[in-house]
This record gives structure tokens, sequence and C-alpha cells, in this order.
């Protein structure tokens, strides 16, 4: 167990940066992967076991432990992590802000449920609210042990504490399901594996005891609030189209667009979070703008080039994968999976502007940013919402494309560089790509469907074709980037390594542990 007061506020050289991200992302190479297949398959194995309805009203519920997370954790342990000096002072005030928050947002979870939630989404959606309440306090109890983990860039031991707590709580979830319950499999799994997280990070990072300093508390706060705040628009943006449908076409459509909705746009974020747990700790220690700009470009090109592939592959095979692997009750989530798409698409791209603006302390930028997004989404969803699920999608797919040209004005406004060209450079190898792709996949799919082959067959063949496609686009279309990600790629994998290259320390300082990463300077100039 490591003391939160060691000194973790060490200057770090650029290249120092450059090998802790590095670092961060072969560890999140191996986490998110693992972390994905363990709830994929364990999604897979509820959708048989639970009605659709049970996780439209589990993701109604969802909503008010989201929010209360993001008003306690989020807006926290940003402002623990991105402070230039933190001392023992600002830990203490941390962990007394975070019990007393939590506190706070369990009761009024509880209030929410009685008041609001059983009175427009019934009973039953009420009870998950009230047994997901804690999660508050939960949240808040851990949130200077990861900051100081976040911070010191143990993202070894961040990956390890991931698998793990997802193993427990899909683990939870299955076994209770199998055993009979239904939704409520789902609640008391995802306060199982909230409390493992917690317990895990506690012995990871021993906590300090709760003091309030008024200084040091308001400095937090100054920094915590915004950035909350902007992350409850986030939250709401994500999730008002549930509540939303939810109220106006009842809990199976809800259980459909749940489905659609992580498929293709929350999984890909939950492998885009590397631009918080790596890129932001790094990213805000940066000591230039060209740096900042260099790291952030790199880590969008490094993203969007492995997951765009991966939303057009799903895009073109939805209508055989989705009844295949859930179960033919899921059939009504395959238009709007394969619209929603476009909305994971920009909704990666934009997160990694996020992890920008908070890395640069530009909280109140940010706080605008996510109420507009979260207000325009809203007024979209309620003016389609009477045509169904699909119209829903297609309104998320709009919004989050606009906003995303937004993010980047915004993330520029004092640069000369012009909004659009920038993210067209940011993205255009992978998009370009995926034109490639969709030409040799699309008649594939086709062609095989009208065979009527088996989904097995279908889905290996657009696969084993698409992927050398992509690839090869990429290659011929974008020498140089397919130069750069390699270096970058033969970085992360150990046992891609250069021989006669001496590996240098990262950045995760002792007393953690450490392991050796290999500094390849022609990484950054090739980028």
């Amino acid at each position: 167990m490591t003391d939160p007061g060691a000194n973790i506020d060490d200057p770090l050289s650029g290249e120092e940066l450059r090998a802790a991200a590095v670092h961060g992302i072969r560890w999140s190479s191996i986490s998110r992967p693992t972390t994905e297949l363990i709830q994929l398959v364990s999604v897979v194995i509820l959708a048989h076991l639970i009605a659709p309805a049970e996780f439209g009203r589990y993701a109604v519920a969802l909503i008010a432990q989201e929010v209360g997370y993001q008003l306690i954790s989020g807006g926290l342990s940003s402002a623990l992590i991105q402070r230039k000096n933190l001392n023992r002072e600002h830990l203490q005030s941390g962990m007394a802000l975070g019990l007393l928050g939590g506190l706070g947002l369990t009761a009024l979870m509880l209030l929410v449920a009685i008041a609001i939630v059983h009175p427009v989404f019934g009973a039953r959606t009420a009870l998950f609210v009230e047994l997901l309440a804690p999660l508050c306090l939960i949240s808040g109890a851990g949130t200077v042990s990861t900051a100081g983990l976040s911070r010191r860039m143990a993202f070894r031991r961040l990956s390890e504490i991931e698998v793990l707590s997802t193993f427990i709580r899909v683990a939870a979830c299955v076994g209770l399901a199998v055993y009979g319950l239904s939704g409520e499999a789902l609640v008391i799994g995802t306060m199982i594996g909230a409390v493992a997280t917690l317990v895990m990070a506690w012995l990871s990072l021993r906590p300090p005891l709760p003091r309030l300093h008024r200084r040091a508390a308001r400095e937090l706060l100054d920094y915590a609030l915004p950035v909350s705040m902007a992350a409850i628009g986030w939250v709401g943006f994500s999730n008002v189209d549930y509540a939303i449908i939810g109220a106006r076409l009842g809990p199976l459509s809800t259980g459909l667009y749940y489905r659609a909705y992580p498929l293709a746009v929350e999984y890909q974020n939950k492998v885009s979070v590397v631009m918080t747990q790596v890129g932001f700790p790094v990213l805000s220690r940066t000591r230039s703008p060209t740096e900042l700009t260099s790291m952030h470009r790199q880590m969008v090109r490094l993203l969007t080039i492995l997951l765009f592939p991966l939303l057009a592959i799903l895009a073109i095979t939805a209508p055989v994968l989705v009844p295949f692997v859930f179960g033919h009750p899921w059939a009504g989530a395959v238009l709007p999976v394969q619209i929603l798409a476009i909305g994971g698409a920009s909704s990666l791209v934009t997160n990694a502007v996020g992890t920008v603006l908070m890395a640069t302390g530009r909280t109140r930028a940010l706080l605008g940013f996510g109420m507009g997004h979260f207000v325009a989404y809203g007024l979209a969803v309620l003016l389609v919402v009477p045509h169904g699920i699909a119209a829903v999608a297609v309104a998320a797919a709009i919004v989050h494309t606009v906003f995303l040209v937004f993010a980047y004005a915004l993330m520029l406004r004092d640069s000369p560089e012009n909004p659009l060209r920038r993210l067209w450079d940011d993205v255009a190898p992978a998009v370009v790509s995926c034109l490639g792709l969709a030409v040799v996949a699309v008649p594939v799919s086709l062609a095989v469907s009208s065979a009527d082959a088996p989904a097995v067959l279908q889905l290996g063949a657009v696969g084993l074709l698409a992927v050398p496609a992509y690839l090869l686009a990429l290659r011929l279309g974008f020498p140089a980037v397919w130069r750069s990600q390699s270096a970058i790629v033969d970085r992360i994998l150990p046992g891609r390594r250069r021989p006669g290259r001496r590996a240098k320390p990262t950045a995760e300082l002792t007393p953690l542990p450490v392991e050796p990463v290999p500094v390849d300077p022609g990484v950054h100039s090739a980028a």
C-alpha cells in the first residue's frame, strides 16, 4: 500500500511523458480489450436470460447513478490530477469532499426515486434507482486513491483494477441471473463491482484521513465544479434519449435502443477512455502547446485508425450480427445500430477534444460545450421520438457530428489553425481507408447473405476480406501515417521492440512498481 502524500510532482521531460503515454497505452491495449471481451460475453449471456424491458428499466436507473458519479468523482478526480502542485491538505480535503458529496447525493437519489422516477417510469425502475443510490458514496470514497494512481501514471495498476473489477461485476450479474433474478441481477452486480473497485483502489494507494482545509478545498472546487457540471451535461446528452424513450415509448423500445447505443457508441468510447486514463495526466504535464498538439494528434490517429474500421464492419454486418449474438427478440436494434455507427465515430473524436480542454484547464469552455451538447441533443430527441427509435438514432448521429465540429473550433479558438482542416487531417486516414473497406465488404456481405449462408460464415467472410482491404488502403493512401503508427505499435507491443535499444523508465513514479519502456525518438519526428 502506497502513501498518497509521497512526492508526485517531479518535472518530466517531453520524452519521459511520451514514454509514460506509450506505457499507458500498452497496458490499456491489454486491459480494454480484455474488459470489453468479458463484458461482451456477459451481455450475450444476459440478453438470453433477462428480457429487453428489464434492460430498459436498468438504463433509466443508470442515469441517476451516472449524474451522481460525475458530480463527485468526475470533477474532483480531475482537479486532483490536473493541479501542478498537490499537497497533503489537498488530498485530505479531496477525501472529505468526496465523502460529504457522496452522502448528500445518495440521499438525493433516494428522494428522486420516490418523487420523480416512480410516477414517471414506474415502481420497478424506482426500485433500481434506490438500489443504485449508494454508488454515489462509493465513488466519492475512492476518488482520491484513483486520482492519485492516475497522477502517478500508474497505468498498470489501474488496468489491473479495471479488469478484476469488471470480472467480479460480470460474474455477479451472470450468477444472479442464472439463479433466477431479473433486472435485480444487473443492479446488484453493478454494486458488487463498484465495491470491488473501491477496495482495490484503497489497497493500491492508502486514502488520507478526511479533513477540510478551507483554502485547499476552494482550490479544488474552483476546478472541480465546472468540470462536474460539464460532465453532467455529457451524461445528460448520452442518457436523455433513454429517459425520453422510456417516458414516451415504454421499456421495450428503451431496451432495444439501450442495446443499439452501447454497440455503436459506448463500446468505442470505453476504448477511447485511454484518452482520459492515459492522455489526461500526460497532456496535463506537457510543457508547450506544440508538444500537446503533437501528442493529441498521435493519440487521435491511433484511436481512429483502430476503431473506425470496427464501426464500419459493425454497420455492414449488423443485420446478421445482432440477431445471431443476442437473439431474435433484439432484431429491432439493427437499424439503430447501423445509423448510430456515425455518432459513435464522432463521439470518439469529441472525447479526445474534451481531454485537451481539461488538461489545459479550460473548464468553463468544457462546461459550455457539455451543456450545449446536452440541450441540443435533448431537444432533437424530444422532437423526433414519436417517429420511433430509428429516428432518434438519426438525431443522435447528426447532433454528435455537428458538435464534433464545434469541439474542434473550441479547442483551436486561440490558434491560427483552421478547425475543419485540422479535424480532417486527424481523421482522414481512418475515414478514407474505411471507404476502401466498404468497397470490398458491402458486396461480399450482400453476396453471402443472398446465398442464405450460415451467420458464422457471413460474418467470417466479411471480416476476413474487410480487414486486409482496410490495411491496404491505409498503407497505400497514407504511407507517412502508416509508418508513424507502426512505430507507435512497435513501442507499445513488447514483442516488437527493436533490438539494440536500451529501455528508459516510464514516468510511473516510485514507490509504485515501474516497468522499463523503450524510447524511440523517431516516433515523434515521424508524426
